[in-house]
Order: C-alpha cells, then sequence, then structure tokens
C-alpha cells in the first residue's frame, strides 16, 4: 500500500480554509499534522486544528487499503475506511450511518496539501476543509 507515505512523512503547519457547512461555519484555522511511518507499513496520522470558536483533535492509521480515524467529536468507526493512491495523491474514504467524507493529502517535498469533504446521509458532497501546510523542520517550533 506504500506507494508514497515516504513523501508524506514529516511534521507539517499551516492554514486552513474552513467552509460553511451544516456542521461548522466558515472561517480560517491553523493546523499541524505529524504523518509518521509505523508498525508494518503503515502510516500514522496525529493532527490539532485551531480555530477561534475551538480546537480539533484527531488521529488516523492508513494500513493495506484500510483507514481508521478518531477525533475529539467522539464517533468511533464501525469500519474501516478505504485508501488508495491516484495521481499521487493518498485519498482516504470512509462511509457510515452519517454519511461519508473524502479525505486527500499530497505532498511535493516541503508543501502538503489536504482537502476534506463530506457528504451527509441525506445530501450531497461538500467541502469541509482545505488547506496547505509547509514542512517543520525538527529545531522550529511550529
Amino acid at each position: 500500500m506504500d506507494g508514497g507515505f515516504e513523501a508524506l512523512h514529516g511534521r507539517w503547519a499551516g492554514q486552513e480554509d474552513v467552509y460553511a457547512t451544516a456542521w461548522t461555519p466558515a472561517g480560517r484555522a491553523t493546523a499541524e499534522m505529524l504523518l509518521t511511518p509505523g508498525p508494518a507499513g503503515t502510516l500514522l496520522v496525529d493532527y490539532a486544528e485551531h480555530r477561534a470558536d475551538g480546537d480539533m483533535t484527531g488521529h488516523g492509521v492508513v494500513s493495506d487499503g484500510g483507514w481508521w480515524w478518531f477525533d475529539s467529536y467522539g464517533f468511533v468507526p464501525a469500519s474501516a475506511g478505504t485508501s488508495a493512491w491516484e495521481d499521487g495523491e493518498l485519498i482516504l474514504e470512509r462511509r457510515s450511518e452519517r454519511g461519508r467524507n473524502v479525505m486527500v493529502l499530497a505532498s511535493d517535498g516541503d508543501r502538503l496539501t489536504m482537502r476534506l469533504a463530506a457528504e451527509p446521509a441525506d445530501g450531497k458532497l461538500q467541502q469541509l476543509v482545505s488547506g496547505v501546510y509547509r514542512r517543520v523542520l525538527a529545531d522550529e517550533s511550529a
């Protein structure tokens, strides 16, 4: 499954655009991601988003075509999502009775981009967050 995890590895910090949806108002956020190799070729994702109206943290595991996500909103995944590489982007998709969400990660070296979209059970896919992050060196503070 490791179609390019190495390019994603590192500590990243940047700005996000948060779009108005049924779940959140529009706004800006700062965020940090730590993407590290895990056991047996997995990718570990640690995420922290900071907004004026609150913070959100999350932890993900990508392994062998699967994708698990846990966050401070408290929804525990009933089953694994899917992960696949397409045109240099890592596509992470999860479904539940609440709907579907799709996260896309890509890196060109010192820049990481993320797009997150969600589709409620009774709606259409809509953009939630888009972010651009820069690689943070070990001796830098975010």
